[in-house]
């Protein structure tokens, strides 16, 4: 966020003006509370002193305003931004993205994203597809998922890629570890999904307010192994809402091992870890021409840890 400083200087036809007036006409892209906050806050000075904001302006009274300004999302090239490039054609590539990177800027995100490394990359990008701060995605992981992405290269690729998520055509494989033992070896959750304040929820559960965007979903998963109080599954999600496998999970009383969001405080109180336990750990798509395409990805090296950690957990007593 940057500051920017204006002064102006009172005329004869301002007099008389309550300050927060003066300035909600100078700035109409600011709210009047906004200016009054700022006012408040010591960011505008008459005089060199800080006023009230209903303190009546004199003809002659210099005004000095910080005004704070947003920084807007940036697609400036980064070669800092680390991921590992296992495929490309001239279509397309897939990468594995790390845990605790965004995919792309936004308002909340400006910079230092898997696309800002992307063109760094891979400048060309840059015109491809239908929003400017998303060159070349087709689809994204949370910030906190690792692993498999597939990124167009040109539009023809992207339109293509997109069709095949849009038709349900693309086949993708998570590897969770979930609080407590799923007895069913595999099976398929079923939950409307809805957007309430800053989580994304699943109806029936509880009373929400301001419930938004209320879609079906659909997750299959196998379990793959039991530890204990713990359950490694893969999850196969069959429709592509935020946060789906996590909310799913939670939703039949198993969420995810680390995912402060959605999983019980004494949970993560009891076994922390610094992010959730999932990885993006196959894809399977076919390209324009027919032909079929499959890569997989191991889990990294924080993941498998985490299975060490909760294993010695378990022994020692802790859990």
């Amino acid at each position: 966020m940057t500051t920017k400083i204006l002064d102006f200087k009172v005329q004869k036809k301002d007099q008389k003006k309550r300050l927060d007036k003066f300035l909600s006409e100078k700035f109409k892209n600011y709210s009047r509370s906004h200016l009054q906050k700022l006012i408040e806050d010591g960011f505008v000075l008459v005089n060199k002193s800080k006023k009230e904001k209903k303190y009546k302006l004199k003809e002659g009274d210099e005004i000095k305003i910080f005004l704070k300004q947003k920084e807007e999302p940036s697609l400036d090239p980064d070669c800092s931004i680390s991921f590992n490039v296992i495929f490309e054609n001239k279509d397309f590539l897939v990468l594995e993205k790390p845990a605790g990177l965004v995919v792309h800027p936004s308002l909340s995100h400006k910079k230092g994203t898997l696309v800002n490394g992307l063109l760094a990359k891979y400048p060309k990008i840059k015109n491809v597809g239908e929003d400017p701060l998303r060159p070349g995605i087709v689809h994204r992981l949370d910030k906190d998922t690792s692993g498999l992405m597939v990124v167009a290269k040109t539009d023809e690729a992207f339109f293509w890629l997109k069709s095949q998520f849009k038709e349900k055509k693309v086949k993708k494989t998570y590897t969770a570890l979930v609080f407590g033992n799923i007895k069913e070896n595999k099976g398929t959750i079923k939950a409307k999904i809805a957007r309430s304040g800053q989580k994304q929820i699943t109806l029936g559960r509880g009373r929400h307010k301001k419930i938004r965007k209320t879609k079906e979903a659909e997750t299959e998963f196998k379990v793959k192994k039991h530890i204990d109080k713990f359950t490694l599954v893969e999850a196969y999600p069959k429709t592509g809402r935020m946060h789906q496998i996590r909310v799913h999970f939670a939703h039949i009383g198993h969420p995810l091992v680390g995912d402060k969001k959605y999983a019980p405080k004494k949970l993560l109180k009891i076994f922390p870890q610094k992010r959730h336990f999932l990885h993006a750990s196959k894809i399977e798509f076919a390209d324009k021409n027919g032909k079929k395409y499959r890569f997989f990805s191991e889990l990294p090296e924080d993941l498998k840890r985490v299975i060490k950690d909760c294993i010695s957990s378990l022994q020692n007593g802790n859990f």
